[in-house]
């Protein structure tokens, strides 16, 4: 009976992770940490079978739905479980062997497994009546969920109806996972950073909390996604193998995680995680590991399922990405809107195959929350390329005398004043060099007005040699040769790419040139939208809060900001500026014109022309849309070298596929 307290111990951790991840929308412990308990719980309850109780986190799904709560719900038709979590091989091998052993094959026949990404999100079930989505529930606690449909509906890769001509299922429960892109959650936290809420922290959490907002209209402003990966209950329709469900789904109009394989037993399913988990960072979603499923149905069906997960699927994770390292000093930095935002800097850790010297803090308010201290010892998480972030404090190593970090008294950068916003401080003057540093940065990224070869170290020799003093500098810097040359490690060679780089730099669609010019709140989806709506730089400019509320994923507070925006003199000024030195986005189609208005693009593979984000804006400013999946409301399929999954998928659908040099003659001849 030694083990009945730890075992004990450890359900009340996970039920208390449980509910505030299903029910409130938030964790205080990382997925990594989870899985730590999960399987301690999951081992002792095997070697003490006696202790084992109906009530165990291992023994049901999700979490209990909370009494009260803000969504009503209602039941799944069919039962919505989990599936077992693996984290290291010689577990994978024998899931795979019992799987084998249960089904008796004969001689020559092996198990197929489908493989897929596992994604981290948040689970959901859309129930389709006749094609049309009729309800959209969470996974609640596998019996029954949250009724979240008026958040769902909002998804804008979600389909209300499923496409192609039918005939479709009576009744079919369509599951899948609601994520955020990593590029989409990027762009919400730079959206968001002066919100009520504060900086994002994750995008997993951030999902789970969206889906708990009360406003529809919240929710549609956030870059949700909605991945299907399986089918519950179904009237009037048959899949022989989950490689042939994935395609109809696909079919109807869905995303489905990508990329995906189908392998010959657990060696197979063993070298498809270990590449997943090298190729993780290239993905444009966060992952955490990979699934593999059984490919044929029937023998899914003589597998069966325990009271908690099925016999026929595994969930096989990554390595978790965690280290412990201690932190030297908390510091604050000064980013190009100029909040004020505090950063842990530490002793140099490798994760992940990254040395790591500083950590995000996000604000104050979390600091003060997480209540991290000069010389803590501390565990920090790295997901995907962005920072690396504080998960916890080792409380028991802190050192004595320790006091809780402040706020400075004034900007780190240019020792003026502070303005306190929420949980942002702010340095208020525009002229500070670090938000010059940061603008200038933000306006040279890939995603604005891509000028190559100017990134944060040769802006900041720039602003500290005095060659810019503005964002307009830049576009001037062809009259400083002499001085740029003067710079440690500005070549002749390297200068004159870089200069020749900004000049075919100063006629960016309109969307990058919103983006790069730093409206606060708008980030490059909201300046796609924008751009799409209005045409032109004039006659956003000219537009009032209520003609910008008119566009989709435009609410009151991003309205307030453009508004804001161009009202302000130095801003006038600087368009002014910019222009004068040739910098001015042409007009472009507004909503429903332009040559390519009504197609809907997907870019597949490598091209070697042009990047793939130089490709979706020129085809955006001609009027058409983008897409990252292929499926019926998709156009025109763009395959470059080495296409993949999404190249056959288009060829299933008879969707119009170009090749490069295809693509590059349709522009030239609009």
């Amino acid at each position: 009976m030694t083990a009945k307290p730890e075992i004990e111990a450890l359900r009340a951790q996970i039920r208390v992770a449980d509910d505030q991840y299903y029910n409130r929308g938030h964790s205080d412990i990382s997925d990594a940490e989870y899985d730590v308990l999960f399987v301690r719980l999951r081992k002792l309850e095997a070697a003490h079978p006696d202790l084992v109780t109906a009530d165990s986190p291992t023994q049901r799904v999700g979490a209990p739905l909370q009494k009260g709560g803000s969504f009503p719900t209602r039941r799944h038709l069919a039962p919505m479980g989990s599936i077992e979590s693996i984290m290291a091989a010689d577990d994978a091998r024998e899931f795979c062997a019992r799987a084998e052993k249960s089904l008796a094959l004969g001689d020559g026949e092996s198990i197929r497994w489908s493989c897929e990404p596992k994604l981290d999100g948040a689970s959901a079930n859309l129930l389709y009546e006749n094609g049309a989505l009729v309800c959209g529930l969470s996974r609640g606690d596998g019996e029954q969920g949250e009724d979240l449909t008026a958040n769902l509906r909002t998804i804008r890769n979600l389909p209300l109806r499923l496409g192609g001509d039918g005939p479709f299922p009576a009744r079919i429960e369509v599951r899948g996972e609601v994520i955020m892109s990593k590029r989409g959650f990027a762009a919400l936290q730079e959206r968001e950073e002066t919100s009520a809420e504060g900086q994002f922290r994750n995008a997993r959490n951030t999902v789970a909390g969206t889906l708990k907002l009360q406003d529809p209209r919240v929710v549609k402003r956030r870059p949700l996604d909605f991945i299907a990966f399986a089918i519950g209950h179904v009237d009037g329709a048959e899949f022989a193998t989950h490689a042939g469900l994935r395609a109809q789904l696909a079919a109807w109009g869905f995303q489905v995680a990508e990329p995906f394989r189908v392998v010959a037993g657990a060696d197979g399913v063993l070298a498809f995680r270990d590449e997943l988990e090298a190729a993780r960072d290239e993905l444009p979603y966060e992952l955490d590991g990979i699934v593999a499923k059984v490919d044929r149905s029937d023998w899914q069906a003589r597998l069966g399922r325990t009271s908690r997960t099925p016999r026929w699927a595994l969930a096989y994770k990554f390595a978790p990405r965690l280290a412990q390292t201690r932190v030297l000093a908390i510091g604050a930095q000064v980013g190009r809107t100029g909040a004020v935002t505090p950063v842990a800097h530490l002793e140099a850790v490798d994760l992940a195959g990254v040395t790591v010297r500083n950590a995000s803090l996000h604000n104050w308010a979390l600091l003060a929350e997480r209540d991290v201290r000069q010389g803590d010892l501390v565990e920090i998480q790295r997901a995907g390329d962005v920072i690396p972030e504080v998960v916890r404090v080792l409380a028991e190593a802190r050192p004595h005398g320790s006091a809780p970090a402040t706020p400075p008294a004034a900007c780190p950068s240019c020792q003026g004043p502070l303005q306190a916003e929420g949980k942002f401080v702010y340095c208020s003057n525009l002229d500070c060099p670090d938000q010059l540093v940061g603008r200038i940065v933000h306006l040279a990224g890939r995603r604005a007005f891509d000028i190559e070869g100017l990134g944060p170290k040769q802006v900041e020799q720039l602003v500290a040699a005095k060659l810019v003093a503005s964002v307009e500098d830049v576009f001037a810097l062809a009259d400083k040769k002499a001085q740029l040359l003067e710079l440690d490690r500005w070549g002749e060679k390297s200068t004159q790419n870089l200069l020749q780089r900004i000049e075919t730099c100063k006629t960016p669609t309109l969307a990058r040139f919103l983006h790069g010019i730093g409206i606060r709140h708008v980030g490059e989806t909201t300046a796609k939208d924008l751009a799409s709506h209005f045409g032109s730089l004039d006659a956003l400019a000219a537009a009032n809060a209520e003609a910008l509320m008119a566009v989709d994923g435009v609410g009151e507070e991003v309205a307030a900001a453009v508004v804001e925006f161009f009202a302000s003199a130095k801003n006038r000024a600087t368009l002014a500026a910019l222009a004068a030195a040739g910098v001015r986005p042409p007009a472009q189609a507004a909503t429903g014109g332009g040559p390519l208005a009504g197609r809907v693009f997907v870019f597949t593979g490598g091209l070697t022309t042009m990047s793939r984000d130089d490709a979706k804006a020129k085809v955006e400013a001609l009027g058409a849309r983008t897409a990252g999946g292929v499926g019926k409301k998709v156009t025109d399929v763009v395959a470059g070298s080495d296409a993949g999954s999404k190249l056959a998928k288009a060829q299933e659908l008879g969707l119009r596929i170009l090749d490069e040099a295809q693509f590059q003659a349709l522009l030239e001849s609009l």
